[in-house]
Parts: structure tokens; sequence; C-alpha cells
């Protein structure tokens, strides 16, 4: 493993992770993103795809045979097992690729983004926790406007997400990302743990 310090970021969804780490990234530090890995895998040359049609069969590919992500979620959100296989085929390989990018990395520091970093127990790899938070209504209310789905389907998201206390007993960096905090403030926010990490 490399030398530099391993910030892990998490949130719950839609509480502006992809931001903040946007601002990290402004800043000149890497960010290894789990989200941004597992996109790439699952692309028809990337190492998952094979496996996940040979799982799921060739249904969930769109017109130009790409995995369907909508019709992916909606496979797994009721279905447990095709879950598990679903994560059995793509956590390991991304887990892979985030390591081997840790360890290439010349960086003092570098953010290691990942939305279920408490849940899959990856925070055991990381120095240091930062968790981006905001209330349940908040996160409702930003899925509504971003996915273009209903107030059930939104709640159905969040409570297939580990709840929010356990998410914040693990973290050791806060930033609070309510809906009426604005990028100004939350720019600022990133600024101050950026010279506090570069001191660590």
């Amino acid at each position: 493993m490399s030398k530099n310090l391993k910030i892990g970021l998490t949130g719950g969804i839609a509480s502006g992770k992809t931001t903040v780490s946007d601002f990290f990234k402004k800043l000149g530090i890497s960010v290894v993103d789990a989200d941004v890995i597992s996109h790439n895998i699952t692309k028809p040359d990337g190492s998952a795809f094979e496996e996940i049609i040979s799982s799921f069969g060739s249904d969930i590919l769109d017109d130009s045979g790409l995995i369907n992500r909508k019709k992916m979620r909606a496979l797994i959100f009721d279905d447990p097992s095709k879950k598990e296989t679903l994560e059995g085929i793509i956590h390991p390989k991304v887990r892979k690729e985030m390591f081997n990018l840790i360890s290439e990395s010349e960086d003092h520091y570098l953010i290691v983004s990942v939305p279920l970093l408490v849940e899959t127990g990856m925070n055991q790899m990381t120095d240091r926790t930062l968790v981006v938070d905001c209330s349940e209504e908040t996160q409702i209310e930003r899925l509504i406007h971003r996915d273009k789905i209903t107030t059930d389907e939104a709640k159905s998201i969040l409570r297939n997400q580990v709840d929010r206390s356990s998410r914040l007993k693990a973290a050791d960096d806060l930033i609070v990302n309510e809906k009426n905090v604005t990028l100004n403030e939350l720019e600022k926010e990133v600024l101050r743990l950026h010279k506090h990490y570069s001191k660590l």
C-alpha cells in the first residue's frame, strides 16, 4: 500500500459527494472514485461485462449493446440474491482497480470516493473517513428532482442504504450539505479540509 494519506469520502445518495470530490479535484487532488471504476468495468470492453451478461442474460442490454442501468437497478432492487450476484462480480474488480490506483499515486493525500464505504467495510483501508451529510428530507427532494422519480421510489432507495447514524458514527470529518448551503460555502469547507489534510 502507498504511503499517502487515504481519505475515504462517502455519504448517502444525493448528499453531494460528487460536488465535494469535484472541489478536491479542482485543488489538484487525485480522486479514486468507485462509481467511475464500476461504470468503466461494466462497459462492453470492461472486465465485468461478459460475466454480467452470462449471469443476467442479454435482456439487460439496451439497443446500443450497453448495459441498461435502469433495467439492471430494477432487476436487483427487489431480489437480494440477484443483487448479491451482481455485487459479487463488480465489487472485487472495483476493489482491485482501486488498490492499483492508490498504490500508483505519488500524492501526499488522495480522496477515495466510495458510496458504500461503511457498508462494505472499505473504510478499513482508508486513514480517515469524510462523510457528506444532509437530512433524509433533503435527499428525497434532490432525488425526485435529479432522477425524476416519485417520493415512494426515493424513500425506497434510501431504505436500501445504511442508516444515516451508522455513517455519521464512522466519520472523522463531516461536511453538512443541506439545501441552504451554497456552493461557495461548500467549496470553503473543502478548502479548510484540504489545508488540514495537507498538514497531516
